[in-house]
């Protein structure tokens, strides 16, 4: 198995399925859907004979996701090759809803971006892409810990030391003697020639501010303060640069008429988050799949003036993201928490703004959208080998989808067939049919194969003199 398609097993823990916790699971049984079951014995002769794969349930767990995932996909493409029994509903509101945000936006952001010319001169200097300046610095340092009067205490000091130049002496010379820069300092504080992008934030703001020879005030940074002056600045000519610049200035006005309008709507909703909504998402995080009562699922965790934010569509939104994102959220601290929670709410505001604006799709576009959408689900079916598989005489098309994916997951794990994540394909399968995992069974799989892998090898059969291959000799003493 490719190192990329490893990564990608361990990639697709994603989505999970609604997981059966109890004390006594199903023996040796590790999914089920339907009347199929995935089992801890195929699993393990799956990964046995594939040495690369760590021997963890981690492993278990991504082959028994994509085991379902998989299954649900043949399955549905088996019954029906067009998909029409598969309900899109979800991935088509996702799509839907983006829409209607973008033309809300086009809607209600009237910004003039006309710029003339003298604007444009104007934004040359300090935007321009492709200026680059050759400055010098005077750096102070603050000590570790520092209290504020110390920070002030060395603030103080580069300020004397910039009247100092103000009133005439030589930057160089004072660079060299103070400066606790070791790389510039012995230089004259001389940083070079530099672009955007080269220095930290701050200290690039400052610089780029700057015109050719000018002296900046003092500036902090996370290494402490700074005095900059500009030695030189290099600014391409604006007829190469215009159509860039323009774009880039346009661009910025939208984005700052969109952010004070969505502030706007933000201030209005009184937006608040109770600190135990903190801990129920990081619990949903863990386990997508929970299942909620009725009341707990309409449960505010964001709140906002005339309405709120539920658990249930914070548990719909975790489910439709990339499945990384969940260990992200786990680790989070609370304060990143609540931001995330905030941005999620503000698009439920910006979705109820669109509707008191009237924006809505026409159906003819839904149908539209859920048709392309079955196609690249059949595309991917057919990828896969689901489309055109037929069951053998006896079997149903369950078993014959269980027999056709065991096959293929043999291929990805062990001679490394590329594995194709299904994404909101999943959520849409999985929401539709509901299968079982049984996660207290995976420590199954990883006690089989250790013991498999223990065996010795089966001894290679001799043929008449000796030479290894082909059946052995047969038995002539009788």
């Amino acid at each position: 198995m490719r190192i990329r398609n490893l990564a990608c097993l361990f990639c697709l823990m994603a989505l999970s399925a609604c997981r059966d916790e109890s004390s006594s699971p199903p023996a040796g049984v590790l999914a089920r859907v339907g009347g199929q079951e995935f089992t801890a014995a195929a699993a393990a002769e799956i990964l046995y004979p594939q040495l690369q794969l760590p021997n963890e349930t981690e492993v278990v767990e991504a082959l028994t996701e994509l085991w379902v995932d998989y299954f649900l996909l043949a399955r549905t493409a088996m019954q029906d090759s067009t998909l029409q029994n598969l309900d899109v509903d979800l991935l088509v509101t996702q799509q839907i809803n983006q829409e209607r945000v973008m033309e809300l936006r086009e809607r209600v952001i009237q910004v003039d971006t006309a710029l003339s010319e003298a604007e444009l001169q104007e934004q040359l200097a300090e935007e321009v892409p492709g200026t680059r300046i050759r400055a010098r610095h005077i750096l102070m340092r603050v000590p570790e810990g520092a209290t504020p009067a110390q920070k002030d205490s060395v603030r103080q000091a580069l300020e004397s030391l910039r009247n100092r130049i103000v009133a005439g002496e030589d930057f160089a010379a004072l660079a060299r003697q103070y400066s606790q820069d070791p790389g510039s300092g012995p230089a004259g504080g001389d940083l070079g020639t530099f672009g955007r992008g080269e220095m930290v934030a701050d200290f690039e703001r400052a610089a780029f501010a700057l015109g050719k020879g000018e002296l900046s005030p003092v500036v902090e940074t996370p290494f402490g303060f700074h005095i900059i002056r500009v030695e030189e600045k290099e600014v391409p000519p604006l007829d190469t640069n215009r159509d860039e610049l323009r774009a880039m200035v346009q661009s910025r006005k939208i984005m700052e008429a969109e952010s004070a309008y969505v502030a706007g709507i933000l201030e209005a909703a009184q937006l608040k988050v109770p600190k135990e909504s903190y801990e129920v998402l990081r619990r949903l995080a863990a386990e997508p799949d929970l299942r909620l009562t009725r009341k707990a699922a309409k449960r505010p965790m964001v709140s906002y003036k005339g309405g709120a934010l539920t658990v249930e569509e914070v548990q719909e939104w975790i489910l439709t993201r990339d499945p990384a994102l969940r260990s992200q959220i786990q680790a989070a601290t609370d304060q990143q928490l609540d931001g995330l929670l905030r941005n999620i709410a503000r698009v439920e505001l910006l979705l109820n703004e669109a509707q008191a604006q009237g924006i809505e799709v026409r159906s003819s576009r839904r149908d539209s959208l859920a048709t392309a959408i079955r196609e690249g689900v059949a595309s991917l079916a057919r990828q896969l080998g689901f489309v055109g598989a037929a069951p053998y005489s006896g079997e149903t098309v369950e078993e014959a989808a269980n027999r056709v994916v065991l096959q293929l997951l043999r291929e990805v794990v062990q001679q490394g067939r590329e594995v194709y994540p299904l994404g909101g394909i999943s959520v849409a399968l999985r929401r539709q049919y509901r299968p079982q995992l049984f996660p207290a069974n995976y420590s199954l799989v990883v006690q089989r194969v250790e013991d498999l892998r223990r065996q010795p090898p089966a001894p290679i059969p001799l043929r008449p003199g000796g030479e290894p291959g082909g059946s052995p000799p047969p038995d002539t003493s009788r």
